[in-house]
């Protein structure tokens, strides 16, 4: 039997609804597709699916192609695309960021589950980041960046990046790091030949510190 109750992707989907339960009613001017009670009543749905998932002790090859992680994608598609607009124009950087981080987290839950990892960091995505631009604030670099589609700012320490390069990146919860909100974390500063956006298995990059910055995310779960 797998240990459902403590699969890194399980918490990690908990810490996503419970960011969305925190921010998504955060501002008053939003005006959504869905009412306040019928946002409640889905988020409501996507916390009895991931009780289901947390309890039911399936493998998780089992729980990628499963029935509730099924419904949580629907019902994380239906509160996004309710919102989509209100959280593009309405909401602070650091809310707008956390909001994005939960819908991608859910997004990628099936493809996650298919991974054979236990570390902590198979509960989000790892991904190739192409750097677009880097400016210098205070200690910190802050770098652009696009993975696939998305583009992202990645707050780092790394003082040797240059635009174009390609490096492994974890896309953690969202933080501010010297005043910036960062949207991901850098796994190292050696580039990868790779395509922006592709994701990376788990096993092929160095994640010890993305992992304990993650735990210790996870261990806020109320």
């Amino acid at each position: 039997m797998h240990e459902t109750a403590n699969d890194p992707r399980i918490l990690t989907a908990e810490l996503a609804l419970q960011k969305l339960r925190d921010n998504i009613f955060s501002k008053s001017i939003v005006r959504p597709g869905l009412r306040r009670n019928e946002t409640n009543d889905v988020l409501s749905s996507i916390e009895s699916q991931l009780m289901a998932l947390k309890y039911s002790y399936m493998h998780p090859r089992d729980i990628a192609s499963s029935e509730p992680v099924r419904a949580i994608l629907e019902d994380a598609k239906k509160l996004y695309l309710a919102y989509r607009d209100g959280i593009e124009k309405d909401y602070g950087e650091l809310k707008r960021a956390n909001l994005m981080w939960a819908f991608r987290t859910f997004s990628g839950l099936s493809r996650r589950f298919s991974i054979e990892s236990e570390l902590t960091t198979v509960g989000v995505d790892l991904v190739a980041m192409q750097v677009r631009n880097i400016a210098k604030k205070d200690r910190y670099w802050v770098t652009r960046c696009i993975a696939g589609p998305f583009d992202m700012t990645v707050v780092t320490n790394l003082s040797n990046l240059k635009a174009g390069d390609t490096l492994a990146a974890a896309l953690l919860p969202p933080a501010a790091v010297g005043g910036i909100v960062s949207e991901a974390m850098f796994l190292g500063p050696d580039a990868l030949d790779a395509e922006a956006g592709a994701f990376l298995d788990p096993a092929e990059v160095d994640t010890r510190e993305a992992d304990g910055i993650l735990f210790a995310e996870l261990g806020k779960l109320r």
